[in-house]
């Protein structure tokens, strides 16, 4: 029988030999031990396996075709009150135009409204009675020109199609007609797009993906990795062995950040040769910057499987989390530097923010170390941060 002065009734202290092990420096043995644990746990489960590494390319292929801002192809008809020729000469103008596909043409201002409403047209014209009289006099005619205003910025950039084409007809007209240029596009601004000559979204919008999907598919192969230990019970050895907490950490995540790279490597021979968008920069600095990106990202499903108690529950937080902050806050659609309040302090504080700038110069403005350089560190910043407050939630749910 156990003598009654030897019976406690306080928690249970780990042996103190355990305590200085835990408390000595970072062993690299024990560190690989973990990642070699949770490679296994990885290799076992072949579907998690296979989303892991195609996933990405994958998703890829889906968001590089189908996240486009170039307006092209665009249908339009024409209300001719004229009839001259002139008047049909205008309109064979635009349809030789690569933005726009000519449809049959409208009959009275009803029509003009229905196939407006209904989809058919996104711009019609209306060409004036007098429009042929009022070149032949050296006028300028103005055209009636109706546009589907549903997306403002596909509206606006109708708009500006059809200001250049207007302008560009009665130019050439007045030379072929007089040889000369009237006074009204003599001064015309002609304007060229410095790093994106042909003004194609696909050579912006796919090395911003890239970043995307890079922050998206590791966080969430990373979000079980902790939790999941919860769940089993099996965090218990933690407490049991003398690993630390930075060991067993940096060992959960460093078969991801392995995974994340080769997916980073098949995004950037996917945006090359199927997408055809030249890499005019460093592709050692591009690297650089993915590897320190995805330890971010790893660490950031590190830190959200720290914070939750159930699988379910990190990976649906880190779904949220990743995906609302990276496509509204980083600078996809919008830069970081026109976002006002809440919106400008997330996507300064987020990493896609950064690494979006590193892959968008890279593959777009020729640059390199030298001048990403601020990037680099505001980047590498977020490594020491996510990983102290994963061990400090760890520590915190061990106590």
């Amino acid at each position: 029988m156990v003598p009654k002065e030897e019976i406690s009734a306080g928690p249970v202290q780990p042996p103190a030999a355990d305590r200085h092990c835990r408390a000595g420096g970072l062993s690299p043995l024990r560190l690989f031990g973990y990642a070699r644990r949770e490679t296994l746990e990885l290799m076992r489960d072949p579907i998690r396996l296979i989303f892991a590494l195609l996933g990405s390319v994958i998703l890829m292929f889906i968001l590089g075709y189908g996240i486009t801002f170039d307006v092209e192809d665009l249908a339009f008809a024409v209300l001719d009150r004229d009839g001259t020729p002139q008047s049909r000469d205008y309109v064979q103008n635009l349809s030789g135009s690569r933005y726009f596909i000519e449809h049959p043409a409208i009959r009275d201002p009803a029509e003009l409204e229905q196939r407006m409403q209904s989809g058919e047209l996104s711009v019609a014209f209306e060409i004036p009675p007098d429009f042929g009289k009022d070149l032949k006099r050296g006028r300028s005619p103005q055209i009636g020109v109706w546009i589907d205003g549903a997306m403002p910025f596909r509206g606006e950039t109708i708009r500006g199609y059809m200001q250049g084409l207007h302008l560009q007809y009665l130019s050439d007209l007045a030379r072929r007609t007089r040889g000369d240029i009237p006074q009204m596009t003599a001064a015309a601004i002609e304007v060229r797009y410095r790093y994106n000559q042909d003004f194609k979204s696909i050579y912006a919008m796919v090395p911003a993906v890239i970043p995307i999907l890079l922050v998206f598919i590791p966080a969430i192969l990373m979000a079980p990795g902790v939790v999941r230990e919860k769940e089993l019970g099996s965090i218990t050895n933690l407490y049991a062995t003398p690993v630390t907490r930075l060991e067993f950490l940096l060992g959960k995540q460093l078969p991801y950040i392995g995974v994340s790279m080769i997916n980073f490597f098949s995004l950037v021979a996917l945006a090359i040769v199927v997408f055809g968008v030249p890499l005019k920069g460093s592709m050692l600095a591009l690297a650089v910057g993915a590897l320190i990106y995805v330890t971010a990202t790893t660490g950031l499903g590190l830190l959200m499987s720290a914070f939750t108690r159930t699988q379910i529950a990190a990976l649906a937080g880190t779904a949220i989390v990743t995906s609302l902050a990276a496509v509204n806050f980083s600078g996809l659609t919008e830069p970081v530097s026109s976002l006002q309040g809440v919106g400008a302090v997330m996507g300064k504080m987020f990493p896609t923010t950064y690494f979006l700038i590193i892959s968008r110069g890279t593959f777009t403005k020729a640059l390199g170390f030298s001048d990403l350089y601020g990037d680099f560190i505001a980047l590498a910043a977020f490594i020491p941060v996510l990983t102290l407050l994963s061990l400090a939630l760890l520590r915190k749910q061990e106590a």
